[in-house]
């Protein structure tokens, strides 16, 4: 097998001793060396037969998949294997003699029994990760087996791992080493290959809960004594024990990492868990006869019906959306912009007080104004632009303020056959063509010659093919720095962590709803192909507004407590949305049938309630009223030569009007931003001497 690597590797990198002055210049770009230096020589030759050409057939492999090579770390790492060989001699021969942490320990100790000390942590390191790349990729080109059976599945390193065009997680490795026993290793291999080749399961869905929950199951099973064969137990009743069992034992399960560590794992992760579970022996019933002659495991034979429903109707507890507190997920606009004014601070250089990289700024920038997933603009392709088509006879130019000029196709990866463009206006063009200029500038160096970006925002490191996206790690990382420099703090003090992105969509979603952008035109713009989705972002806004109504105390025009519950009121509001009763400075409490005969006067009508929310629009009309009646005043005595009198019908009602202004005032000022603990509405200030009347009047019925 050797032989044949050997072959297929390009006459200048066929040598045991590599010298720089025999490279082209595009593959000298491949290797990580002192730009000051002369030049680079690595002496594969120093290691035993064999080895040597693995080393040197792995340094060509490493630079043709558009990795760079470390020279000074892959010359001490082929020092220390011939150093290792020698105290070990039942090693030499080939790096496959032994396990890639076997031979870290050896190389450790044949550092120690010539230095007298043991090595550094970041010398270890660094040859330590590039002898396990070194072992990956040889493992990979030794392996003869189907691509299915092997026990590291790595798409880097092997093209027929079936992958979407633009796939998230395609530069991820899945190992399956750690799965026992045996022959559920196997099973879910296959059950993982006839997915991702018939599109039941794509690589991100596999790389992420498919494996993790079958890990747990294998765990679990592991434990027991004996361990239990693929047909579980022998009759229905003991599987349906057998998987209560473990149902019990995933709900005990805490939470290893994240916000909820050490916590219970949540309702829709248990049921994530057991339902990948169930999915499994489900296809692995259906498919019994093929799974025992392609595993050649008989055992598979023995499923039957009661292994596909592995639990009854709401056993495995309700998949439902978790709708955290969405109002919470939102950016309230005084947030948004302390972020976004600073947003710079991400591309300025580290030593001016920055963060130092500009595509991150830039990522940001398009996350927030678009409202697209991060993964959604981290692929977004070398040319993500497409014309807009205008309208005949439209005016005004192009690159108006606010106006739409292109389209911008990103990967929509997340939901199959939903929309992928989006308007965008000149702004995003241009921090688009900036992007572009950017990574030709400073990141072209390294590309191989002739290559052409896959992507827009490309990664930095072990990329010269420029076919990989922006490290999504790198991104959580850096925005996680940014937002505790910032500290951004929302209006009711909660610290905004920014750097789940996700909470742009949702604000971008809910921006666009409270601008009245009808539902089916927000369900587009936000990819979604069912407004089911989009209705979340509706119920928060709803959410969010009815939050704001019920935040305050409401009055009448006697600044009383309104007996109506506050929830009531809203719904009746709500309900009643009517042109002639919409009021600047509270609301109309009049049934729908009965006729207002009050004209103007809602000051002088118990059925007026306003609340704090008002306060602004009803000192202003407390002081336009104060000044009209002394304008009033002013011209009656200018014209009659004497004052108004007080029973002036004109200047007692606005006289009582002024006065109930400033009953609600004083009310709502005393009991200011309040939120009642019962959850009732608070009354406040308007018709006092209208209630007394009334009070009276019917005191007077009941006397005999």
């Amino acid at each position: 097998m050797l032989e044949s690597l050997w072959a297929e590797m390009p006459d200048r990198f066929r040598t045991i001793d590599l010298e720089s002055n025999a490279l082209d210049t595009d593959d000298l770009t491949a290797f990580l060396t002192d730009p000051r230096g002369p030049g680079f020589r690595i002496r594969f030759g120093q290691l035993p037969a064999d080895m040597d050409r693995e080393m040197a057939w792995c340094c060509w492999r490493i630079a043709e998949l558009g990795g760079r090579v470390p020279v000074g770390v892959l010359r001490s790492l082929i020092r220390w294997l011939a150093a290792t060989v020698e105290d070990h001699p039942e090693l030499s021969g080939s790096l496959m003699r032994a396990a890639p942490r076997e031979w870290e320990r050896s190389i450790a100790a044949a550092y120690a029994r010539r230095n007298g000390s043991l090595p550094g942590r970041f010398w270890q390191e660094n040859v330590g990760s590039t002898l396990r790349r070194c072992y990956e990729i040889l493992w990979a080109a030794y392996d003869q087996r189907p691509w299915w059976r092997r026990e590291v599945w790595d798409p880097t390193l092997d093209p027929r791992i079936p992958l979407r065009p633009h796939e998230p997680l395609g530069n991820h490795a899945v190992y399956f080493q750690q799965l026992e026993p045996l022959w559920l290793r196997i099973a879910i291999q296959w059950y993982f290959k006839v997915s991702l080749e018939t599109g039941q399961l794509t690589w991100s869905t596999v790389a992420g809960p498919q494996r993790t929950a079958l890990q747990v199951f294998a765990d679990w099973i592991a434990g027991h004594d004996p361990v239990p064969p693929p047909w579980l137990r022998e009759d229905p009743a003991g599987i349906r024990a057998f998987m209560l069992d473990f149902l019990s034992h995933v709900r005990g399960l805490i939470t290893q990492s994240g916000p909820n560590k050490g916590k219970p794992l949540s309702p829709q992760r248990v049921n994530t868990l057991v339902t990948c579970l169930e999915t499994f022996y489900a296809f692995m019933t259906d498919h019994r006869e093929t799974a025992a002659q392609v595993l050649d495991e008989a055992g598979w034979l023995r499923l039957g019906p009661y292994h596909a429903m592995l639990w009854r109707h709401g056993e495995k507890g309700r998949r439902t959306r978790v709708v955290r507190e969405r109002r919470q997920e939102v950016i309230d606009d005084t947030a948004f912009s302390q972020i976004m004014s600073n947003v710079h601070l991400l591309g300025e250089p580290i030593e001016g007080g920055g963060l130092g990289d500009e595509q991150i700024m830039r990522i940001l920038m398009l996350v927030a104004r678009t409202g697209r997933r991060i993964s959604e603009i981290r692929m977004l392709d070398r040319e993500p632009l497409l014309p807009l088509d205008r309208l005949c006879g439209s005016t005004g130019p192009a690159d108006a303020d606010g106006a739409f000029v292109a389209k911008l196709r990103y990967q929509q990866t997340k939901i199959e056959q939903a929309p992928d463009t989006v308007l965008v206006d000149a702004e995003i063009v241009a921090i688009i063509d900036e992007q572009r200029r950017w990574a030709d500038q400073h990141l072209g160096p390294r590309w191989a010659q002739g290559v052409t970006p896959k992507y827009l925002f490309l990664g930095h490191n072990m990329n010269r093919n420029a076919d990989k996206p922006f490290p999504p790690s790198r991104i959580n990382q850096t925005l996680a720095v940014f937002a505790r420099r910032l500290d951004v703090r929302d209006s009711a003090g909660r610290l905004v962590d920014f750097n789940r992105t996700h909470r742009f969509r949702h604000t971008k979603a809910t921006s666009l709803l409270n601008a009245g952008v009808p539902l089916h035109v927000v369900q587009r713009y936000m990819g979604h192909v069912s407004p089911t989705m989009t209705m979340e972002y509706a119920e928060t806004l709803a959410e969010t507004h009815q939050r704001e109504f019920l935040r305050y105390h409401k009055v009448t025009a006697d600044g009383r407590d309104l007996p109506v519950d506050t929830r009531d009121l809203y719904d009746m509001l709500e309900l009643d949305k009517r042109t002639d009763r919409i009021l600047p400075n509270g609301w109309c409490l009049l049934p729908p049938r009965q006729a207002c005969d009050k004209g103007n006067a809602c000051l002088t009508c118990d059925k007026f309630a306003t609340d704090a929310s008002f306060l602004p629009e009803l000192k202003t009309q407390q002081h336009h009223t104060l000044q009209l009646i002394d304008e009033r005043r002013q011209a009656f005595a200018a014209r009659t030569g004497q004052e108004m009198s007080p029973d002036n019908v004109w200047l007692a009602g606005r006289t009582q009007e002024h006065d109930a202004l400033g009953r609600i005032i004083d009310t709502l000022e005393q009991t200011g931003h309040r939120t009642d603990s019962d959850g009732r509405a608070v009354r406040g200030a308007g018709v006092a001497a209208r209630t007394d009347a009334l009070a009276a009047e019917h005191d007077e019925e009941r006397r005999p």
